[in-house]
């Protein structure tokens, strides 16, 4: 969890009622709407695995460090056994031509009672700079909502910092509805302190 305030969009992927792949199919309704990926814009996008740990390590490093948060405290083996390890989170990764990990995702189960329907809070979504502008990250959210809609999901919460302007613009490209929020964590002592609160 970023522990400074983000701004909230959601990324509604559900199509009209009776269309095809509508609510209770798995699979995604036909293409309208918003432009879709390029056209020879080829990404390699997937779950993430045991053995991507390392190099996925190193890119949480990388975003954790651009956005001023700690970068250090995590480690390869922290990553494959709460992240890539844990049912409840989501992880995909994109590959270079290489095979090497160019970018990230990761997400985990939400519920929005507004519309009383599950979607995916997408936590991380990161790529290296030398490989941002080719589709990377929207090749990464494409496979977030891929695997989103087959269990159930109906949307995608997408966040960004304030001034990260540059997110906000990919975000609205993809035909989500910005929302302004103020976001607080209950963090450190402060939480200890909540959970240790005895029922009244």
């Amino acid at each position: 969890m970023r522990r400074e305030p983000r701004r909230k969009a959601c990324w509604r992927m559900g199509g009209e009622e009776g269309s095809g792949g509508g609510e209770n199919s798995p699979v995604p309704p036909p293409f309208s709407g918003t432009p879709p990926l390029q056209a020879g814009s080829v990404v390699k996008a997937r779950r993430a695995e045991a053995r991507d740990a390392t190099a996925l390590l190193r890119l949480v490093a990388e975003l954790n460090r651009d956005q001023g948060d700690p970068h250090d405290r995590l480690t390869a083996a922290q990553v494959e056994r709460d992240l890539i390890g844990n049912d409840s989170a989501i992880v995909m990764v994109a590959e270079s031509e290489d095979g090497s990990l160019i970018g990230y995702a990761t997400a985990h189960p939400t519920y929005e009672t507004g519309h009383a329907e599950r979607g995916l809070y997408v936590g991380d979504l990161y790529v290296a700079p030398a490989h941002r502008r080719q589709g990377v990250a929207r090749a990464l959210l494409g496979v977030l909502a891929r695997h989103g809609h087959t269990v159930g999901a109906r949307h995608l919460w997408l966040t960004a910092k304030q001034d990260n302007t540059a997110a906000h613009a990919f975000y609205r490209r993809l035909g989500s509805r910005g929302e302004n929020v103020v976001a607080f964590a209950v963090v450190e002592q402060d939480f200890l302190n909540l959970a240790a609160e005895q029922p009244r």
